[in-house]
């Protein structure tokens, strides 16, 4: 009688383990299918690294943050910061390649953040759709360890011409760097010409939201 209710205390053990496990499993399968949550900077990236945001701010994870509601139209005008610098191919762009527009678009990224590669074909067609009246510019923080996969990743996403890619470290911008600075890529902000956030960082793949912010913004 004791053995057999050993064996059926052995085979309950092993039945909690097994659903345990495939517990555990799943969990684990859902959280790395999210594209859309911020990667942390690599720790060994010594130029990029920066601390952890406020978990006010973030705590790792895409916010729903609502961008402001505005009436009145942004006058155009050019990008608030001077610089020169090569683009993914080897041109020189300066803030007068952006033109003279309403607000201007940062983004920073990496190349070995999968939620950066993810989204980058929604990023292509907002550089085409808010061409008129918005400058793009994609400050990229591996540049000097992996152009050559930054150059497939936005000819295969087909980032148009006018959405200036370059390397995060180019001196001139280190105060527009200082603005993306939340420990996590990617992270975009909005500018007017006058060099004013007006919208804050937003940390993580916005994908198609991009778009509803900027007309909200525009408009």
């Amino acid at each position: 009688m004791n053995r057999i209710k050993n064996i059926k205390s052995f085979v309950t053990l092993l039945t909690v383990s097994a659903l345990l496990a495939c517990a555990l499993l799943l969990s684990a399968c859902i959280s790395e299918s999210d594209n859309s949550a911020p990667v942390p900077i690599e720790p060994n990236n010594e130029e990029t690294q920066t601390t952890t945001p406020d978990a006010t701010t973030s705590d790792g994870t895409t916010p729903d943050a609502t961008p402001p509601d505005t009436t009145t139209t942004t006058p155009a005008g050019p990008f608030p910061f001077a610089f020169a610098a090569e683009d993914l191919y080897g041109n020189l762009v300066t803030e007068e390649s952006l033109g003279e527009k309403q607000l201007f678009f940062v983004h920073f990224w990496a190349t070995w953040c999968p939620p950066c590669v993810a989204e980058m074909p929604d990023l292509a067609k907002i550089a085409e759709d808010y061409a008129d009246e918005v400058g793009f510019i994609a400050l990229l923080a591996d540049y000097s360890d992996n152009l050559e996969g930054a150059q497939n990743l936005a000819e295969s996403a087909g980032i148009p011409g006018t959405f200036i890619m370059i390397d995060a470290n180019t001196p001139e911008l280190a105060p527009l760097l200082a603005m993306l600075q939340t420990g996590y890529v990617p992270t975009s902000i909005v500018l007017n010409s006058d060099g004013e956030l007006v919208e804050q960082q937003l940390i993580g793949a916005y994908g198609e939201k991009y778009a509803e912010i900027l007309d909200l913004l525009l408009h």
